[in-house]
């Protein structure tokens, strides 16, 4: 048998090509936030939602959480490619966790202390977090079901970051129905409901990315 049947022989019964994961993940990222903006029209906007939009504490929130949502889809497909550096990405979220909780923290400095518990809690403390969550499970799914394609050394972290990211969607688009105005609030409550994503997507990623 010469190299050419050999070749042959081998693909006889290969079949078509699958698409490249990281083109899958676009479609299945794009259904999963339309579930998450479906879940989150159930809850209903807030109704001073224009008023809060245009507020300067909204708009940094919003970067923030775009900014961790960036970082983190970053760090996931270094990750997904063993080989590449991950530093850059590492340090960004962890810059941008620190200064959200600064600007929190100085915000309750400055702040009478009978009104530090106010900023602190506001009046969604006890669901905020586990919504934030609950509206990141389509997300994260889609980046499991997606990164299973690929090859995560490290399926344990690949799936907490994966989780961080899903949980950074999750709170902009949770950020639509939320009335709290507060560093000191996202800075506690949101980075709670992405930390129990992050250990979410942990758990799931041990079990499901191990090769």
């Amino acid at each position: 048998m010469n190299t050419d049947e050999l070749i042959a022989f081998l693909a006889q019964d290969a079949g078509p090509a699958r698409r490249p994961a990281s083109r899958q993940v676009g479609g299945r990222l794009a259904l999963a936030l339309a579930v998450c903006g479906v879940m989150v029209f159930s809850m209903g906007l807030n109704p001073k939602l224009s008023e809060f939009a245009s507020t300067s504490v909204f708009s940094l929130k919003m970067v923030w959480l775009f900014a961790l949502a960036v970082f983190s889809a970053a760090l996931v497909y270094s990750l997904a490619h063993p080989g590449r550096p991950m530093g850059k990405a590492a340090w960004a979220i962890g810059l941008a966790m620190l200064s959200m909780g600064v600007q929190g923290m100085n915000q309750l400095l400055q702040a009478p202390a009978a009104q530090r518990s106010a900023l602190a809690l506001g009046t969604s403390w006890h669901v905020c977090a586990l919504s934030i969550a609950f509206v990141a499970l389509p997300v994260l799914a889609a980046l499991l079901w997606t990164l299973r394609d690929m090859a995560p050394t490290r399926p344990a972290l690949t799936g907490a970051i994966s989780g961080l990211a899903a949980g950074a969607l999750a709170a902009m688009l949770y950020s639509l129905h939320c009335t709290e105005n507060s560093f000191a609030f996202f800075a506690l409550w949101y980075s709670v409901g992405m930390g129990l994503t992050a250990i979410l997507g942990a758990g799931l990623g041990a079990r499901f990315l191990r090769w």
